[in-house]
């Protein structure tokens, strides 16, 4: 069975006969799958995507319901077709091929049209992929929020297609030449920098060096006028090679492509980069692949084999904070002056406790490639696995999702040599975030590309190291909380009570620590661990309770941390979901040393934790999983002169005893507490 993005959503069989999908909202279904290409989409994000705040009455048995009608309209097209849509934890996925969506095989065949030096061939193969085309892109689903950003992006490789394929035949000195076409496309997408410089080309080839120096200058003043920005510098270089009538204009490079880097970018597909006719880069100039977010100037076609934007501080995909981080500023300092002596560091640490935050606070800033002789970065690179399937996801999924957070054509397939080779003459950092569920397959990756890349530095975050060599560990720490022992007054100073405070005053105005509340607010950061995710969610619920209220409800913290937010991940939008995260990772074994463990309040010892959690295991290894739970953050140990020293996170506890009660085995455990 064959599916149509490129355009209406459309199936076909195999024998292209037309498959009919009923309803508005099944339709909209598949398109959710479709866009997931393949990757196992949560039963609440699909809710939240199809009716929004619109919900049904009962909005599970709904889902359920609009998934059956689809797998009963693919099951009479053809024998089988109701299989294609697989339940799949943490949700459903549509298990098809690439090259049985229009949008996977338009992409394969302008991969192979870059590929080529032929420019006869480049057209055959971008002729044959523009042909896909019916339309918009996700044409009947496009307004929906679920799907606007990816239909533009499709929409936005079709234009690239369409330049790439003027400029084969502009190659091949066909007539008439494609100069006002390419111009028809510049009127349609003004601000696009790689048209524009094809248009140029194509204007001076055509004898009409007026016109091209014009066309740079109409597009210099309005940049300036709508962004307050110059054309990129290989746009000008482009301009000054007309000025002076360069001879290398005549000839095209193989693979050329276009990207508009400031009204959002034009990519190629998969972020794949060439190179067009402009000059060679210079000492420490990085190659185009088009802008990622959080790219902040403009950038043009250059040569090389990645492409990474010409910009001051390049970065691709590094999330924009929409909060302060507070409490961390000496972290920051800590881990950037590990990152300048090491290269690859892992912060680990529990759900909720800010790794993300912090490795992006890090890699914010870095110093330039040469600053008072230390060696700094060109790019920056953020690269968040948190999409993969923990039961299915290898290396070469691991390299296809760095492939196309990088925007770079190399490693497509899944070829670590490719992107490695690559990546080779870069000075690159690479965020890698949220490991811990695809670990095995990230850490053969990692170690891969430092042993290939001399240049590549990487900060990972995971509840759990990647164990490769040469990896230094750095323990994200929950913020700290006032002692149980202090004095009941006003317990500023503290970073837990200033970022609860700051996250309570964004919906409570004017709320602020005082003498009144000073107990309350202490009680809630010491019993929330100091975790910053877990103060955000409770302070999410002081204005329809009250901060005393809050913290008098914690020994049902679970209920009372329960409402979260409405966006971000999945496992981040209540306590117990991240709890949840870590706990469906964890082996048989390990789970049942954990929830055994939570009968012991307080510190413990090896040999109490052996007691506890192995009687009535029979050959459990309790000390093996111990070790592993201490990995994977979830039970925290301190070296004590008289030995090791284990304990619970208050929360971490109180999850497990919800799983001794649940799997029967809370009556006559035996509390430990020493």
């Amino acid at each position: 069975m064959r599916f149509g993005v490129l355009g209406p959503l459309a199936v076909w069989t195999e024998d292209g006969a037309s498959v009919p999908i009923p309803e508005a909202k099944v339709r909209a279904l598949l398109a959710d799958l479709l866009i997931h290409e393949g990757r196992p989409v949560p039963a609440d994000r699909l809710i939240e995507d199809l009716w929004g705040r619109r919900l049904p009455r009962n909005p599970v048995a709904t889902l359920q319901t609009r998934v059956s009608q689809l797998r009963r309209a693919l099951e009479a097209a053809e024998p089988g077709g109701r299989d294609l849509v697989v339940w799949q934890p943490p949700g459903y996925r549509l298990a098809v091929s690439p090259d049985a969506v229009d949008a996977g095989r338009f992409r394969v065949l302008v991969e192979r049209a870059r590929s080529t030096e032929d420019a006869q061939t480049r057209k055959t193969l971008l002729t044959d992929a523009l042909a896909l085309g019916r339309g918009p892109a996700y044409a009947d689903v496009a307004d929906e929020e679920f799907a606007r950003s990816v239909a533009v992006r499709l929409d936005k490789e079709r234009i690239t297609a369409q330049g790439e394929h003027a400029l084969a035949r502009l190659d091949l000195g066909e007539q008439p030449s494609p100069v006002d076409e390419i111009g028809d496309l510049v009127t349609r997408h003004p601000l696009c920098e790689r048209l524009r410089a094809v248009y140029l080309r194509a204007l001076y080839l055509a004898g009409r060096q007026s016109e091209a120096l014009a066309a740079y200058a109409e597009l210099r003043e309005r940049l300036a006028d709508e962004l307050g920005v110059d054309p990129g510098p290989e746009l000008a270089a482009l301009y000054e090679r007309i000025l002076r009538q360069d001879p290398g204009l005549q000839a095209t490079a193989p693979g050329s492509t276009m990207v508009d880097s400031r009204a959002g970018a034009v990519a190629a597909p998969g972020g794949a980069s060439g190179s067009t006719s402009v000059p060679e880069p210079g000492p420490g100039s990085v190659s185009d692949a088009g802008s990622g977010p959080g790219v902040g100037s403009g950038s043009a076609a250059v040569s090389g084999p990645v492409a990474f934007a010409a910009a001051p501080s390049p970065t691709f995909g590094l999330p924009v904070a929409l909060t302060p981080l507070i409490g961390r500023a000496d972290a920051v300092a800590r881990v950037r002056a590990l990152m300048a002596a090491e290269r690859l560091v892992t912060l680990t640490g529990p759900g909720g406790v800010g790794k993300t935050a912090l490795a992006v606070e890090v890699a914010r800033d870095l110093p330039p490639p040469v600053s008072d002789g230390v060696p700094g970065v060109e790019a920056v690179g953020f690269v968040d696995f948190v999409d993969l399937d923990p039961a299915t996801a290898t290396p070469a999924d691991v390299v296809e999702t760095i492939t196309r957070e990088l925007r770079t054509a190399a490693g497509v397939g899944g070829e670590l040599r490719a992107l490695a080779a690559a990546l080779a003459s870069r000075r690159l950092l690479l965020v890698l975030d949220t490991c811990e569920h695809v670990v095995d397959a990230v850490a053969t990756v990692a170690e891969g590309l430092l042993r290939a890349v001399p240049g590549l530095r990487i900060l990972a975050t995971g509840r759990e190291p990647l164990a490769v060599p040469g990896e230094r560990l750095w323990p994200v720490p929950p913020l700290p909380v006032p002692a149980p022992e202090a004095a009941p007054e006003v317990p500023m100073g503290h970073a837990a009570v200033e970022l609860f405070v700051e996250r309570v005053a964004a919906t409570v105005p004017g709320f602020r620590a005082d003498a009144d509340n000073a107990a309350a607010v202490a009680t809630i950061c010491r019993r929330l661990d100091g975790i910053p995710l877990a103060l955000e969610l409770a302070a999410g619920r002081v204005r329809g309770l009250g901060v005393a209220e809050v913290a008098a409800r914690l020994d049902d913290r679970f209920a009372i941390v329960a409402s979260g937010r409405r966006a971000g991940p999945t496992r981040h939008r209540t306590l117990r979901a991240t709890l949840d995260w870590s706990w469906d990772l964890l082996s048989p074994p390990e789970q049942a040393v954990l929830r055994r463990l939570s009968v012991a309040e307080g510190g413990w010892r090896l040999p109490d934790a052996i007691e506890v959690a192995g009687a009535g295991g029979g050959d459990l290894d309790v000390v093996d999983a111990l070790t592993r739970l201490v990995d994977r953050s979830l039970v925290a140990m301190t070296v004590e002169p008289d030995g090791p020293r284990y304990r619970l996170a208050e929360s971490v506890r109180a999850y497990g005893l919800d799983r001794l009660w649940e799997a029967g085995e809370l009556a006559g455990r035996r509390r430990v507490s020493t």
